[in-house]
């Protein structure tokens, strides 16, 4: 679906970055995507027999339980919670919670008892210039970007897009039109003129600074987090604009918390605690 965009050890790291293996031999990928399940993956979800494209953000746990789970864009499913996803070949996750409303556009997939799901702190960067990683793992998060900040987003259609410059973090403005407008706002926006930045299905992608070190005298590519659920824009809309939850932002709102590399290799299950410093927000579903 799409929104248009207004005003303008290593061993075990290597080992949670293993995949299973396709069952038709098709490679695994961004639109093909197997377990763990990665950010800015493409997913599809039908509603009243309608099928529609979005991205994967990033991982989260939940504070209800510490189970894990994929953020999205909440316009992505039209708020309805309970749908099935799929990924290629691949089963992706069930929606568990939507919202879709004038402060909050944001969901979470996640897998059930009877369909459990793996979501691994990992994002899917290939598709940008020579060199670039196919992807990078989430070693860190910020509350959200600043202004004047280069930012990366990931998508499934447009792939990797980076020195995207934040000019606002609260005057961002996203309209749905199908099947009713509803225009999110609060949020962030950056732009890089001349550029197309995100396109109808990017929607829910990740938003992140890229972060190179060396763990153990290897070079690992890294991301910390800073948003997510960038808006795909609308025929004639301005394409070089994009607009985004901060990470704070939809960490109060799905009540999750990001899951980084180093908590995933801990193995700890304790469910994470709410953040004490989120406002009060309208709940959907």
């Amino acid at each position: 679906m799409s929104r248009r965009p207004f005003v303008y050890g290593l061993m075990a790291m290597v080992l949670a970055l293993a995949w299973s293996s396709p069952a038709s031999g098709a490679p695994a990928s961004r639109h093909n995507d197997p377990q763990p399940h990665r950010g800015g993956a493409e997913y599809h979800v039908t509603v009243s027999g309608r099928t529609y494209a979005c991205s994967s953000g990033f991982a989260v746990r939940r504070v209800e339980d510490g189970k894990r789970a994929m953020t999205t864009a909440g316009h992505c499913p039209s708020a309805v919670s309970g749908l099935e996803t799929t990924s290629g070949e691949f089963r992706f996750g069930t929606f568990v919670k939507a919202v879709d409303n004038e402060k909050v556009d944001a969901a979470l997939i996640s897998g059930t008892r009877v369909k459990p799901q793996v979501y691994a702190p990992t994002l899917w960067t290939d598709g940008g210039p020579p060199g670039t990683p196919v992807a990078r793992r989430v070693l860190g998060k910020a509350d959200g970007p600043v202004v004047g900040q280069s930012v990366c987003v990931s998508g499934k259609v447009t792939k990797l897009v980076c020195g995207i410059e934040v000019k606002s973090l609260t005057d961002g403005e996203s309209c749905e039109d199908d099947p009713v407008e509803i225009c999110t706002r609060g949020l962030v926006r950056a732009e890089k003129p001349n550029v197309n930045i995100v396109h109808e299905g990017d929607s829910g992608a990740p938003v992140f600074v890229p972060i190179d070190t060396e763990i153990d005298g290897h070079k690992v590519y890294g991301a910390m987090l800073v948003g997510g659920g960038p808006t795909g824009s609308e025929p004639g809309a301005p394409e070089d604009i994009v607009t985004f939850h901060s990470v704070k932002q939809v960490e109060c709102a799905l009540k999750a918390r990001v899951l980084t590399t180093a908590e995933a290799e801990s193995g700890d299950t304790t469910p994470p605690p709410h953040r004490p410093d989120c406002d009060p927000a309208p709940e959907g579903g």
